[in-house]
């Protein structure tokens, strides 16, 4: 039974909480990064009762510090994981059609210069190749370009002994809103989803898995949640969970970080992304327009830190840096340059013997308890891994004796990601564009919250086209919680304004501060754990 007249809101998240202590789920869902909440939507499309539980923010890890892509994998050619690009091709397409205004085609260029890697007639053989492994079904097939419709195309790539260019299509995505709508649409359709509700124990009756203990962040009430089927959809965080269910189990995980760092597009102005590889080592990174801005990324080393607070160091921005300026000597980007940083921890599996000692592809593992765990993988294919995932789901509920009323629906459209025209009356036509793209019919929530008190039309930061009423929008449709989920995954202040939205993040806090119920201390709190995210994108630089 649908839900759309709740709306996905702090107000709703309290009465989740409440159904959480009183019901008995089919499937209990732990974690609500891209994964878990695909998975949660694709459960409760089958008709199963399903909760969802995150430990902190939706998105707040890896989720919403990708490289914002949604692609095929091009490089994995290489390794010839042919398979693998197949289906992230597939996923491409999929996600394309059920949420076409978020993910949005982007072209690339691949330039070649003399004594560089590939030789050009690879390089075509593999664009060719990326054109069949798509079913000729991208948004246009590859074309070579020669360095003369190259330079005219983008001239900051020409000269310099250019040889030749590849042009092919992959897409944009806003990782954390897509993991948001994908969340909301499980709501939407009935499943109960509690964010900063962590996991601190797993429940077992006769050996096996029932349930999990969960705590309420925000009050610090414990609550039993009891499921047929606990699935760990944890992401970076898998070991944690798998060692509550088996303190003895080992890793399955190594984690890499990746960083990007961002910076006026206005700088090295291009109309396409870029791909290119570093001079030091080989290594594939992306030079991605993204509205007033551009961005590149991003690096691949082992982490061991903290996962909650991964964050890019000089020697990684050095990195990304000497690549950039290796192929753009003529911009000369300086470090000063750099408005801010970002660092996502990759899920990978552990794979000796592989290429590069972990795999990309997603694995499924089922604990003698019965907890179901699914890892690795990446963005562009979770709809995919959660439609495996809850094949297995199902099988096993169908032995217990409940019987899904439909198969996998994840390919109808994604509820609140259709392109929509919205009438933007006198609104500056940069914001209106951002309010369309951002939340397409929804935009006409904002437009009323403005409409009805003309302050919250005020922007969040000066120059960039935020307003104060999305923080408003974030609270009562949204679920945030926090000042950071507004200013870091509902928009993206934290990374495009120069201060990182410091010398605004107050009066943000004072939007949401009457509709969370925050005092005077609360808010302080508020800008305190805020002022320590905005440090970790800038950390760097010390």
């Amino acid at each position: 039974m649908l839900n759309s007249t709740r709306p996905f809101s702090a107000a709703a998240r309290e009465e989740n909480l409440a159904r959480l202590a009183e019901e008995t789920f089919d499937v209990l869902v732990i974690g609500g990064g891209i994964t878990g909440a695909a998975i949660a939507r694709d459960a409760v499309l089958r008709g199963f009762r399903t909760a969802l539980v995150e430990k902190g923010d939706f998105a707040v890890g890896t989720s919403s510090r990708s490289t914002r892509l949604v692609h095929g994998g091009i490089r994995y050619l290489e390794y010839r994981e042919f398979r693998l690009v197949f289906d992230a091709c597939t996923e491409r397409r999929i996600l394309r059609r059920i949420a076409p205004r978020l993910v949005r085609p982007l072209a690339f260029l691949y330039p070649l210069y003399a004594g560089q890697r590939p030789a050009p007639w690879k390089l075509r053989a593999g664009l060719t190749l990326y054109d069949a492994l798509s079913l000729f079904r991208n948004v246009q097939l590859h074309r070579w370009l020669s360095p003369e419709e190259a330079s005219q195309r983008e001239p900051v790539i020409g000269g310099r002994g250019l040889i030749g260019v590849g042009r092919y299509y992959d897409a944009e995505v806003n990782d954390a809103r897509l993991t948001l709508t994908m969340a909301r649409s499980a709501h939407i359709h009935g499943a109960v989803v509690v964010n900063y509700a962590p996991v601190v124990g797993l429940m077992k009756a006769g050996g096996k898995v029932v349930g999990a203990q969960v705590v309420d962040a925000r009050t610090g009430r414990e609550i039993e949640v009891r499921a047929r089927v606990v699935v760990n959809a944890t992401g970076i965080w898998t070991d944690h969970i798998r060692r509550m269910d088996q303190p003895d189990s080992k890793p399955m995980l190594r984690p890499t970080k990746g960083i990007h760092f961002l910076f006026p597009r206005a700088r090295l102005y291009t109309r396409h992304a870029v791909i290119f590889t570093s001079p030091r080592d080989g290594r594939h990174m992306f030079l991605i327009p993204w509205k007033d801005f551009a961005f590149v990324g991003t690096t691949d080393t082992d982490y061991q830190g903290d996962l909650d607070n991964p964050a890019a160091d000089a020697g990684d921005v050095t990195y990304l840096l000497e690549a950039l300026n290796h192929l753009f000597p003529g911009a000369r980007i300086g470090e000063d340059e750099i408005i801010s940083t970002w660092a996502g921890l990759r899920p990978l599996v552990a794979a000796p013997g592989h290429p590069s000692a972990v795999s990309r592809t997603h694995v499924i593992v089922e604990s003698p308890s019965g907890l179901m765990t699914i890892t690795g993988g990446k963005l562009t294919t979770a709809r995919r891994m959660a439609e495996e995932l809850t094949d297995r789901v199902a099988k096993r509920l169908a032995e217990m004796g409940v019987v899904a009323r439909s198969g996998c629906r994840t390919r109808e459209p994604l509820e609140g990601a259709q392109i929509e025209a919205v009438e933007m009356g006198a609104m500056d036509e940069r914001v209106g564009r951002h309010l369309a793209e951002t939340y397409g019919g929804d935009a006409r929530w904002i437009l009323g919250y403005v409409e009805e008190n003309p302050t919250l039309g005020e922007p969040i930061v000066p120059g960039l086209p935020y307003l104060l009423a999305e923080a408003l929008y974030a609270v009562q449709h949204e679920m945030a919680l926090t000042l950071a989920d507004v200013l870091i995954r509902r928009t993206y202040v934290i990374y495009e304004a120069v201060d990182g939205g410091l010398s605004r993040a107050r009066a943000v806090a004072e939007v949401m501060a009457p509709r969370l119920g925050w005092d005077a201390a609360e808010i302080e709190r508020q800008l305190a754990n805020y002022a320590a995210q905005v440090a970790l994108t800038r950390s760097w630089r010390k």
